[in-house]
């Protein structure tokens, strides 16, 4: 698929009926007034007691309706929530009653933790009301915190990290909340006094969830054509000038080995300690744009990679941890995630191997312009081979929520010039007769001192809906495409993908939803003709109960044609041709309610020129309120004509929490590929909102050694990084 064919379709979906389209400002959208309280924070109090007296003269929200079980239905337990603007920030007040608050559910203390075993509350803020961008915020009944950037409809960025803060207690009648966000960590412009406005209600135990607006099952807290609004934001004040997190950190590394098979090692360097000192600080160009810079930028506080056995030819992707990177990234999406896309961050101060480069500078722009998306990053990388990297991303709104988009981006390296990309993209979504239908297109070019403009295109349609979800999509990734600062797994080749899915819920006894999967596939042929690889996979029964656990059962049909010989595993080496094999699958999800959940899959069948089993099992648990653990077990066996393969993977995840503001996380793996055991332990105080202290503990070990114990005692690598960031604003 050829950029003018592309550019033909895209013209085509504008011109679609604008009737359509859900608008934007629905005619029975609700409001509520939010008072204009002049109080400083002193006078209300950050205690989750909804006690002084500016929570009495504010409206309430109480009219929530159930997404599940029963959609449309009223909630079976009463929420109120309450708005009040002060001076300094936006305070959020939730009674969540419940008529047995001895169940409430509320594992979690950890910031940023998954609260997929507790009761929650959710805020989703829409200051701009431009249908697509929102600030989302969570809370459980401890108090723990979450938030994330809202991206699209379909996807948020859960990596987003705002300066904010909570209290929350559970009292005799169900539990209480009370949120404090000041207004700089909002973007909202200078006249609009009505802000789009979504609240959420998960009571864990009857597996329900509620919403104020949106509580259709092919909408939720992200639609935000359905959010409510909420009036009053009168005479807010600008954006604070500056904020400022200046850092400062050591680094205590111990002695680095390079270990034999039986065991002995030899010096790799010595034990040392290193201080380092570094600044990111925030700007508000405009209330709707935000100016993020940081030098010597250090991300020792980021979580560590996990360890994964690759039993396939094509690169792994490995997700974004670095503060820097993951706030505002949503808008640099380019492409078909973990395949084809203009822009991977981790091409910029990180190695192949995933070892850090130092980031010597950066700047990164994000937010909205008028009725544009705005998004740059300029960086500036050392070590043994230094790069000047920049990408540029706009986006322009169209129709309800869907834009038309172009990007670049750059990397004038040292050794090996100057490579860029290009490339433009539209997403179009509808909502007809209560079902959401989605086109998007997208087509790039990249260049670089070799010469040559090989080009990537995509196209694609979706139905992503409750009882049915029904998508098709085509790439073409032309040889020799590779931006130096994306992600593509192959070139040269057409990709054909889609699946067919429906979820009844027919009135089964335990049963809320069965899912039947037609065919869901992706088939991948050389642009020269032939086969590269292909998987067809059939679900003829998932089931998912009222409970929370779910059943599946597949069956596959996978199919490879490398050109070349690679290794699935040390000695197991599959040769050129064409391969076609069939496998079949269950697995077993249990419910997040549960005290101790399990999660388990089996799969069996053919692999290439051999055949094996693949199991893996993952246990967790929480002692409310402090503790939470995880355990999880991967075995995959490999038979082939003349080798034989088994592998092992194991991670155990330990958090406990003092306060929602005191945390800590141990965090253990290994895999007989790689041969090693890595640690790695993290305490994270938050003095204030915006102030942490991380001690950090990363250590390696080598395992099976001939004849030799692991030795604990003398690790492979080991260092310990004390980090303190504080927070200033001007």
């Amino acid at each position: 698929m050829r950029f003018p064919r592309l550019l033909a379709l895209c013209v085509v979906i504008v011109a679609l009926p604008v009737a359509a389209q859900t608008p934007a400002s629905a005619p029975n959208q609700p409001t509520a007034q939010t008072p204009r309280v002049h109080v400083t924070r002193d006078h209300l109090r950050l205690d989750g007691k909804l006690d002084e007296a500016a929570w009495q003269l504010a409206d309430s929200i109480d009219d929530f309706r159930q997404r599940d079980p029963v959609e449309g239905a009223p909630a079976t337990e009463r929420t109120v929530v309450r708005f009040v603007s002060a001076r300094d920030g936006l305070w959020v007040g939730i009674h969540a009653y419940d008529r047995e608050p001895a169940r409430i559910l509320h594992a979690q203390l950890r910031r940023d933790t998954d609260m997929g075993t507790d009761d929650g509350v959710q805020v989703m803020f829409s200051p701009l009301q431009d249908k697509r961008t929102a600030f989302w915020f969570a809370i459980n009944p401890n108090g723990a915190m979450t938030d994330a950037e809202v991206v699209s409809f379909e996807s948020e960025n859960v990596d987003w990290d705002a300066v904010w803060d909570s209290r929350a207690q559970i009292t005799a009648d169900g539990w209480v909340v009370e949120l404090f966000i000041p207004w700089q960590t909002l973007r909202y412009r200078a006249d609009q006094t009505a802000w789009d406005v979504n609240l959420r209600r998960v009571i864990r135990r009857k597996n329900e969830d509620v919403l104020w607006r949106a509580w259709r099952r092919t909408e939720g807290i992200k639609f935000l054509e359905k959010a409510g609004v909420v009036e009053g934001f009168t005479d807010l004040p600008p954006r604070a000038t500056a904020e400022l997190r200046p850092y400062v950190s050591a680094t205590a590394s111990g002695v680095s080995r390079d270990y034999n098979a039986d065991g002995s090692f030899t010096k790799a360097a010595d034990a040392g300690m290193k201080g380092a000192f570094g600044l990111d600080a925030k700007f508000a160009p405009s209330r709707g744009l935000t100016l993020d810079l940081t030098t010597n930028a250090d991300f020792a506080q980021a979580e560590v990679d996990r360890q994964v056995i690759n039993f396939t030819r094509f690169p792994l992707f490995l997700p974004e941890r670095r503060p820097f990177f993951t706030e505002g990234a949503g808008i640099f999406n380019f492409g078909r995630t973990e395949e084809t896309q203009l822009f991977y961050s981790r091409r910029i101060g990180l190695g192949p191997d995933g070892s850090p480069i130092p980031l010597l500078a950066g700047a990164r722009l994000s937010g909205r312009l008028g009725d544009q998306q705005v998004g740059v990053i300029a960086a500036r990388t050392g070590g043994s081979n230094p790069a000047t990297d920049a990408v540029v991303r706009v986006r322009r709104d169209l129709l309800g929520r869907g834009y038309l988009g172009a990007m670049f981006t750059g990397r004038d390296e040292r050794s090996g010039g100057l490579s860029t990309a290009a490339g433009v993209d539209a997403n179009v979504p509808f909502v007809v007769r209560g079902q959401n239908l989605i086109f998007f297109a997208g087509s790039a070019w990249t260049h670089d001192s070799a010469g040559g403009t090989p080009n990537y295109s995509r196209l694609g349609i979706d139905f992503p809906n409750d009882v049915a979800d029904i998508s098709q999509r085509v790439e073409r990734v032309e040889q020799g495409f590779d931006p130096s600062l994306g992600f593509v797994q192959t070139d040269g080749i057409v990709r054909w993908g889609g699946q067919v899915q429906f979820s009844p819920r027919p009135h089964i006894p335990y049963v809320r939803q069965l899912e039947f999967t037609l065919i869901d596939y992706q088939y991948v042929q050389r642009i020269g003709g032939g086969l590269s690889n292909a998987e067809f996979q059939v679900t003829p029964l998932a089931v998912h109960f009222n409970s929370g656990d779910q059943l599946e059962f597949n069956l596959q049909r996978q199919g490879d044609a490398p050109t070349e010989s690679f290794d699935v595993w040390d000695g197991t080496t599959i040769a050129p041709g064409t391969y076609w094999f069939n496998r079949w699958e269950v697995q077993y999800e249990g419910s997040a309610h549960r005290a101790v959940k399990a999660n388990a899959s089996a799969s069996f069948g053919n692999f290439y020129t051999g055949g094996g089993e693949d199991y893996s099992l993952s246990l967790s648990g929480r002692v409310q309120p402090h503790l939470l653990w995880a355990l999880s077990f991967g075995y995959t066996e490999g038979r082939f004509p003349l080798s034989h393969f088994i592998a092992h993977t194991m991670t155990t995840r330990v958090d406990y929490a003092l306060t929602p503001q005191l945390n800590t996380t141990l965090f253990a793996q290994w895999n007989n590929e790689s041969n090693r055991a890595a640690l790695n332990a993290r305490v994270r105080w938050t003095r204030t909102p915006g102030s942490d202290l991380y001690v950090v503990l990363n250590s390696a070990w080598p395992t099976e050694l001939d004849g030799a114990s692991i030795p604990w005692t003398r690790p492979q690598r080991g260092g310990v990084v004390v980090k303190y960031v504080q927070y200033l604003r001007y």
